[in-house]
């Protein structure tokens, strides 16, 4: 697997979500006067639940997956591991990117931060989460330390793919979204399968 064709993908989309939007912004647009406080996506329409949903979830998640790989880049001993981990910054990084991008064009994630520019508030690590990091960064480096990293990006992937799944049958209307959850959910299956491999060479 070419990890970069990702990273290429979602870069991608940043520059073609924009059409994507125009041509989809009808389906994705409530009727005029039901506002509510939902945001607004790039075609100037609304986003549905299931959107918002699918977006928060997918970038909770992959914050984790992004802080937890960054804390891991410096106590990794495994070599595969290390790229992957290395490759996990950058393309959670990018994901994040062009989520926030069609929640708010303006919005970035050049810092990884769980704050939002689009008057979203910040996301926060669940309780979970944050003790897994506490844990990770408390471990010595070395091979309980892989395997500690291992099988949190495992679970978290697994929990990731399970959130492109429900998204995408909930059938939605959002081509956009629809089609970053499918690029996403076939980048999580391989990593998956990555991961299941160098869980059987590290015991």
């Amino acid at each position: 697997m070419d990890r970069r064709a990702l990273l290429g993908g979602l870069a991608a989309v940043l520059v073609v979500a924009p059409a994507l939007a125009q041509t989809s912004g009808s389906s994705s647009t409530m009727q005029s006067g039901a506002s509510g406080n939902m945001p607004m996506n790039r075609a100037g329409g609304q986003m549905s639940q299931a959107d918002m949903q699918h977006m928060q979830q997918t970038m909770q998640l992959g914050m984790v997956a992004l802080e937890s790989s960054r804390m891991a880049m410096s106590k990794i001993r495994n070599d595969d591991l290390k790229r992957f981990a290395n490759f996990e910054v950058q393309e959670q990084t990018t994901l994040s990117e062009v989520l926030r991008s069609m929640m708010d064009p303006g919005a970035t994630a050049a810092t990884g931060s769980a704050s939002s520019q689009s008057g979203q508030p910040a996301m926060q690590m669940d309780p979970s989460a944050r003790d897994m990091m506490q844990k990770m960064q408390n471990q010595q480096a070395g091979a309980e330390f892989d395997k500690m990293y291992l099988e949190a990006q495992l679970q978290g992937h697994r929990d990731l793919l399970q959130v492109q799944e429900r998204y995408l049958q909930s059938n939605p209307q959002n081509r956009e979204h629809m089609n970053v959850a499918k690029m996403a959910r076939g980048h999580i299956r391989e990593h998956i399968a990555m991961l299941e491999v160098m869980q059987k060479t590290m015991k």
